[in-house]
């Protein structure tokens, strides 16, 4: 399974609890869950879904569907059950799997898709059978779901050749290799859950996974010495904010989803120098696409600035280009690879990403496809204003959505969260701020004020959760 290092003693997977296991431990396990798989019905050939957190039992079951042709689908709980059903469906599994926890929702599902519901236990310990953890590179490791934050989920098979080459072009740019340690706090069913366990036994490194992100969970690692972390921006800021951020053994942090607001990434270079680093723009379907170096940050601090808000220059043997760019050079960014799991016939992954790339090759993202607000035949894209809203003193963050109007089409509507809860800024002063800097039908009509952001497991704004009747 990704060049696994079959023998090695040193840990594989580090628990929160300290407890860990080695690689051997880890496939061993694996092949007792294997069986289980049998047990329960899971044909050969065919994928299996599963509701099931990052725990013990989910890793050893990873391990069970790559090493016996019955990958891995792991599926989120935030989907509601007809998401779920249709999922399942899609995949043509024989066996539903779940966490206790999950039992019910997995119960709904099995019912409308008249599939069994197996219980996943909390350990695997008898005995196994060998598993092919070297599989021909056309076979699929792990079967992973879009976030549906823009349509209907929809399955990406990572097959093994591609994932070969997508683990040392992950891990380079971080230097992720043997005695790392690599904490996450993405779900499960995520890239970076999922996903990035297989890439951390491919390079040798350790795996500590989190069940969730808070402060106080964050802390928690502190004695488990780890070296490398991916978190969303989001999630830095409220380390910042709870400073709690800088770990004793803490070397660098991997961050992605969305760029980090240059005030932000600003301070961790000034404040936390012994922390570096990178961010990767990448999807389901495919990545790392492109990636800003630990590097290119130091340099567009003390050089330009403006590059902080990029997400870097095209990954090492990766191709990009802008597709259908319009007067100001803004087009869909597609990028071809072969560490891509999804593609067109031409091995070109249309990412669905509105930007553009500058003169030295960064690039710079504006909005989704379906997220452009078309106010009366004007286009806004909603990164250019909440860049210039969230630079307000008194704004942590902002979002930008289109609503529906009779007259224009659509205008743009603001939500911000203040700095302050107890003294939000005025929708006066807002709008002032913002219109001298932005042409008039850039500035949002309507401002909101709210706690918090709605975002998926990810860290991806759900911007049909601030407003359901907004175009898409």
């Amino acid at each position: 399974m990704v060049a696994a290092r079959v023998g090695a003693r040193d840990p594989a997977v580090v628990y929160p609890d300290g407890s860990s296991w080695t690689l051997d431990e880890l496939l061993t396990r694996g092949a007792s869950a294997a069986v289980w798989l049998d047990d329960q019905g899971a044909e050969r050939g065919r994928p299996v879904p599963a509701l099931v957190p990052a725990a013990r039992s989910s890793f050893a079951l990873l391990c069970a569907g790559a090493g016996s042709e019955r990958p891995l689908a792991p599926l989120s709980a935030r989907f509601t059950v007809p998401e779920l059903t249709a999922c399942v469906l899609d995949l043509g599994p024989t066996v539903i799997l779940a966490s206790p926890d999950a039992r019910a929702v997995a119960e709904e599902v099995g019912a409308r898709t008249k599939l069994p519901v197996a219980v996943v236990p909390e350990d695997f310990t008898s005995p196994g059978r060998e598993l092919d953890m070297d599989p021909p590179g056309d076979a699929t490791v792990v079967v992973l779901h879009t976030s549906g934050t823009t349509g209907a989920p929809k399955p990406v098979y990572q097959r093994q050749a591609p994932m070969a080459k997508r683990v040392p072009r992950s891990a380079g740019p971080m230097q992720l290799g043997p005695g790392s340690r690599f904490a996450t706090a993405s779900a499960f069913h995520h890239q970076a859950g999922a996903g990035m366990l297989l890439v951390a036994i491919g390079v040798g490194a350790t795996l500590v996974p989190l069940a969730n992100f808070s402060p106080d969970t964050w802390t928690e690692l502190s004695p488990l010495g780890v070296t490398h972390a991916t978190v969303v921006p989001a999630l830095i800021e409220a380390a910042l904010a709870a400073d709690v951020l800088a770990l004793p053994t803490l070397e660098w942090i991997l961050y992605g989803s969305s760029p980090l607001h240059p005030d932000t990434a600003r301070r961790l270079l000034e404040e936390f120098p012994n922390i570096r680093l990178v961010q990767n723009l990448g999807q389901t379907e495919g990545g790392p696409i492109t990636t800003l170096y630990h590097e290119d940050h130091v340099q567009a601090l003390e050089h330009a600035p403006h590059r902080l808000r990029s997400v870097g220059r095209p990954t090492e043997g990766t191709e990009l280009r802008i597709e259908d760019a319009d007067d100001s050079g803004i087009g869909e960014i597609c990028s071809r690879a072969d560490h891509y799991f999804l593609t067109d016939a031409d091995g070109w992954l249309r990412t669905g990403d509105l930007g553009y790339q500058d003169d030295d090759g960064f690039v710079y993202l504006v909005a989704r496809k379906q997220d452009v607000i078309n106010r009366g035949g004007d286009k806004v894209y909603p990164a250019e204003v909440e860049l210039v809203i969230a630079s307000h003193p008194d704004v942590r963050e902002a979002a930008v959505v289109g609503i529906s109007d009779r007259r224009l089409g659509s205008v743009p509507h603001a939500w911000i969260v203040p700095a302050d809860p107890s003294n939000p800024p005025s929708p006066n002063e807002l709008f002032a701020y913002a219109r001298a800097q932005l042409a008039g039908f850039k500035v949002p009509r309507d401002w909101h004020i709210t706690d918090e952001l709605p975002r998926n497991p990810a860290g991806k704004l759900l911007r049909h959760a601030l407003a359901p009747d907004a175009d898409d």
